[in-house]
């Protein structure tokens, strides 16, 4: 071999078809390693950021190996054989000379390509390991925990798109964003599931293999019991309020780059980002809705208002009803879920229209204004329903005009009998006329103050407001004069 090297002429033909032969071979593998390195690209559409760095791991852990193979003894050996044999002017070889400078040339590229995908591969490898830490709340916390974490994140990612040599591509940084986004939506689907677990220090439902942890269907958040209809709702809202700072954060982010123009701009498609969170939301909305009328009417329930039930049970069965359709309740992208909703909401509304109609009644029957206060406070605190809770504004109007019109009347007794006050039997004339006004200040103050202060806040009650702190004002005063 070493003759072979120094001097040409000795070079052997059996030896150099056994060398073309094993170079051939050699290349072939490379090249198929290299294109299955390319291939492992078409991931799971769920995969999350850790997939994404340990695929760059295993990439460059591969390309070193080749690397180290294409700088052996024995790989350099073939390889200046070859190229001798190439360059050898002598036709003791009969080989053709064409062919294995072919070959050669073809495995300088291969050294070049592989050279290239492992620096590429230790580059991006070395920058995705900066999100470890702040990619670690994505699988192991809360939707809180993750809220918490955004800015670091997103700067993090930002630096990544501002220095990284190979990955501060769009197409790259785009699929980052995804498989964060992909992330987020796996966390608030197992958080929603196992908030009870969670809360009550469980570990989590056995592991699968693959390390994947079992998730539990969905069907259990009908169950009550377990998973308690204002519990979930909390849950619910955490996860929305992290696609809002989710989002809120990105925008933050991208403004400030906007701000500066000479870096690189966050030039990304937001749909592709954001697009399938966007439906995760859209669906845990409804369920928010859902679960929130289904505590709103348990709570009605609870109350044991006379005649009530009939109502209950009626909107009891459209509940039942829309369950045994088996829908898979966190599956946003089953539409029929969607239509279906659509259809419980229709009944729904046919059950609020009877609610309405029961709470009407209840008013009529009452005449006077702190109970008819006190009943709506209680609806109030019940109903959350857009169109109930309509009704009731409408009822405060009401109320507050027929509180008007008394307000009026005890300003007039108030005139009509402030010289000769009408004074219960045994009381002294000054302690009578003092109890005298300040029952008339009792009937005026007891229904304002039931009044909610945001509902005061407006503009039509500007003017009862001023009568009532001049009614108020002058019974003080008339109580100051009898001291």
């Amino acid at each position: 071999m070493q003759n072979a090297l120094t001097n040409p002429k000795n070079l052997n033909v059996d030896m150099l078809n056994d060398f073309e032969k094993v170079f051939g071979e050699w290349s072939e593998k490379i090249e198929q390693t290299l294109e299955e390195a390319e291939a492992e690209r078409k991931e799971d559409k769920e995969a999350g950021p850790r997939q994404e760095l340990e695929y760059w791991k295993q990439r460059m852990r591969k390309l070193t190996c080749v690397s180290e193979q294409l700088r052996s003894k024995n790989c350099r050996t073939v390889f200046d054989v070859l190229t001798i044999a190439s360059q050898n002017t002598s036709d003791n070889s009969n080989r053709p000379r064409d062919k294995i400078y072919l070959a050669t040339s073809k495995w300088r590229s291969i050294e070049l390509r592989v050279t290239e995908a492992l620096n590429e591969a230790k580059d991006n490898v070395k920058y995705l390991q900066t999100l470890e830490k702040f990619i670690e709340p994505l699988y192991d916390g809360s939707p809180q925990s993750i809220k918490d974490t955004l800015p670091a994140l997103m700067n993090s990612i930002k630096m990544i798109h501002t220095i990284a040599r190979y990955y501060n591509t769009n197409e790259r940084m785009t699929g980052l964003f995804i498989k964060i986004t992909n992330q987020m939506i796996s966390n608030c689907r197992f958080t929603i599931i196992n908030f009870r677990r969670i809360k009550l220090g469980l570990p989590p439902p056995q592991a699968a293999k693959g390390g994947k942890t079992n998730m539990v269907d969905d069907t259990v958040l009908w169950n009550h019991d377990d998973y308690p209809p204002d519990e979930l709702i909390e849950v619910l809202q955490s996860c929305l309020d992290l696609h809002e700072a989710y989002v809120r954060q990105y925008e933050f982010t991208k403004e400030r780059l906007q701000n500066v123009p000479k870096a690189k701009q966050f030039d990304f498609n937001p749909t592709q980002i954001f697009g399938k969170f966007d439906l995760f939301c859209r669906r845990i909305t409804k369920l928010k809705e859902l679960f929130s009328t289904i505590k709103q009417f348990k709570t009605l329930e609870k109350h044991n208002l006379e005649n009530i039930q009939p109502i209950v049970a009626q909107f009891y069965t459209f509940v039942k009803s829309f369950q045994k359709k088996n829908h898979k309740l966190l599956d946003f992208n089953n539409n029929t879920f969607d239509r279906d909703f659509v259809e419980f909401n229709v009944d729904v509304s046919s059950v609020e229209t009877s609610l309405q109609k029961y709470i009407d009644a209840n008013f009529e029957v009452i005449t006077n204004i702190e109970d008819s206060l006190k009943l709506l406070r209680k609806f109030k605190a019940i109903l959350h329903r857009e169109n109930l809770k309509q009704n009731l504004d409408l009822k405060y109007g009401i109320l507050f005009t027929n509180y008007t019109i008394q307000m009026t009347g005890i300003e007039e007794q108030y005139q009509k009998f402030k010289q000769s006050p009408p004074i219960v039997r045994n009381l002294p004339t000054v302690s009578g006329s003092i109890t005298w006004s300040r029952h008339l200040f009792h009937r005026i103050s007891v229904p304002m103050e039931q009044f909610p202060a945001q509902q005061l806040k407006h503009q039509t009650y500007k003017k009862p407001l001023k009568q009532y702190n001049k009614i108020g004002y002058t019974l003080f005063s008339y109580e100051y004069l009898w001291r």
